[in-house]
């Protein structure tokens, strides 16, 4: 957890102001990763700082807060929209496979069911012979 004079350090920034104006810009970004300290101290986890960098790179490529600050998030909507659809694609795979599965098992079943009514047939064809078996009974 990063604390606001750390961040003005980390970040090279020359007053807390600018600290707490970079995410004043970014707080609905920052939800998750914000936390309250001693003395009510604001506290930045790791993942926060990622995001507080990622700003100040594009404010320091020449883009105002407010700029940066949206373009960050588009940013950050293209790559959760990205993996919703490479998460529906992958259900969409993994529904194939299921799909697959139930055409393969049923072809097993249909063969099968064609091997018990070939041995069903030689069984009945062969109603009046006894069983090798049976002469060890005693039976013939």
């Amino acid at each position: 957890m990063y604390s606001v004079p750390e961040l003005v350090r980390i970040l090279g920034l020359s007053t807390e102001n600018q600290v707490r104006n970079r995410i004043e810009a970014v707080r609905d970004l920052l939800a998750a990763d914000i936390r309250r300290g001693a003395n009510n101290q604001l506290l930045i986890t790791e993942r926060g700082l990622d995001t507080l960098k990622a700003l100040q790179a594009l404010c320091e490529s020449g883009h105002t807060l407010k700029e940066a600050s949206n373009i960050l998030r588009h940013n950050i909507e293209q790559k959760e929209k990205n993996f919703e659809r490479d998460l529906y694609k992958t259900e969409q795979k993994q529904d194939r496979g299921w799909w697959e599965l139930v055409v393969h098992l049923a072809e097993q079943v249909r063969a099968l069911e064609g091997r018990v009514a070939a041995l069903e047939a030689r069984v009945a064809g062969a109603g009046q012979q006894v069983p090798w078996w049976t002469r060890w009974l005693g039976a013939q």
